[in-house]
């Protein structure tokens, strides 16, 4: 790999440790999956910052690298945390694992991650642009960047991620170059999407099919523009559930998608809901679970009508709601939902998924969101079923 002068000081250790350590690493994944060069990046997104997801070594890695003067050069979010953190869990979780996860906030924050951030949705705290490298580590982020932002990211695991913030560089391979951002396949999507609940069963049906990058023909039944967009994050978070896609070209919506070369005898898929119901399930639970990804204040104060129709017509008593760290101005929404007969409960800056969700005597978990439905029983280690809630 071709390293300007720059970067060999960098290697050499001339600006400390930790840099030697982040551009070794970033240096070895780019020469293993042939890079010719590093380039530039202006916002990393690092994930897996839950206790239950890196336990003590992790925690360790952290301390270690911070001690060793790790700063971030780019501008740089993370994920949610655990819930462990969060009244009402705290007094469940216990005071050790409540510190740890403690712990790994401040190092992140200390290494200069964006306090303000903690979200699965970084796009809403700083916006891409068109042509914007990126070093993103969360799947549904990554995937929403290049689909629908223009901008260009590998799927990056979350050490890489904090490695290319610490030297503002990532290798020049995969996302980053234009001719391996073509489609693999031809899908049409047979009957119009109107709900996060189709968008979601469809998603998770197109991330089991899709061989790299999927190109959707699709028609939306929503003239709602915030709605729309909540529905096309859940179609894209869905697909990325199921697959290591790191983008999908949607007809209509990615930018520049008519410019996109489509090679002839690409294999063409339609798909009908009847296909994609085999996600769904009845109604599993009293409790449901609305935020994965995170929904914003203003988002949900949207759709809050859509749910109240719904969600006691399915015997839902209380709303888990996942959040960007961020978030204001929830009291009057809590009470409009208490007007309602259901409690609500807020998570900001966290994330049940990636929490032990057993500690909460909870068996089941009821949720609109194809990726949650993907990874509670995986992660949070209980059951949960898809419903038509929104």
């Amino acid at each position: 790999m071709y390293l300007n002068k720059y970067e060999e000081r960098m290697l050499r250790g001339e600006y400390g440790e930790a840099v030697r350590i982040a551009i070794e690493v970033i240096v070895h994944i780019g020469e293993a999956l042939g890079a010719e060069k590093l380039i530039d990046i202006s916002h990393a997104h690092i994930s897996g910052i839950s206790y239950f997801n890196i336990g003590d070594e992790g925690l360790e890695f952290l301390n270690d690298l911070v001690s060793k003067g790790a700063k971030a050069a780019v501008y740089t979010t993370a994920n949610p945390s655990s819930i462990a953190i969060l009244d009402p869990f705290t007094n469940v979780y216990g005071r050790d694992i409540v510190v740890k996860q403690y712990k790994i906030i401040e190092l992140l924050k200390s290494l200069g991650v964006d306090d303000k951030s903690f979200t699965c949705i970084p796009y809403k705290i700083r916006r891409p642009k068109i042509n914007e490298h990126l070093a993103w580590a969360e799947s549904s982020a990554v995937i929403y960047a290049n689909s629908i932002l223009g901008a260009k990211t590998n799927r990056e695991g979350g050490i890489v991620a904090l490695m290319a913030s610490i030297i503002g560089k990532t290798y020049y391979s995969g996302m980053h170059i234009d001719e391996n951002r073509l489609p693999t396949e031809i899908i049409k999507i047979d009957f119009p999407i109107g709900n996060i609940f189709e968008a979601s069963i469809i998603g998770l049906y197109i991330g089991n099919i899709t061989k790299g990058i999927p190109y959707i023909e699709m028609n939306m039944n929503v003239e709602d523009d915030v709605y729309r967009d909540i529905i096309i994050r859940n179609l894209l978070a869905s697909i990325a559930s199921t697959s290591d896609s790191p983008m999908a070209i949607i007809e209509g919506i990615t930018p520049k998608f008519d410019k996109i070369m489509i090679k002839g005898g690409l294999e063409r898929i339609t798909i009908d809901l009847a296909e994609a119901k085999k996600f769904s399930e009845s109604i599993c639970s009293n409790t449901l679970f609305i935020g994965c990804p995170h929904i914003t204040v203003d988002e949900l104060r949207h759709i809050s009508n859509r749910i109240f129709l719904k969600a006691k017509s399915l015997g839902i008593e209380k709303i888990f709601v996942a959040l960007p760290q961020n978030s204001e101005d929830i009291i009057l929404i809590a009470e409009e939902f208490r007007k309602r007969g259901i409690e609500i409960v807020f998570l900001k800056g966290a994330c049940p998924v990636v929490s032990n969700l057993k500690e909460l005597n909870l068996h089941s978990l009821a949720t609109l969101h194809g990726k949650a439905f993907h990874y509670i029983p995986k992660l949070g280690g209980i059951k949960t079923c898809l419903v038509n809630v929104v």
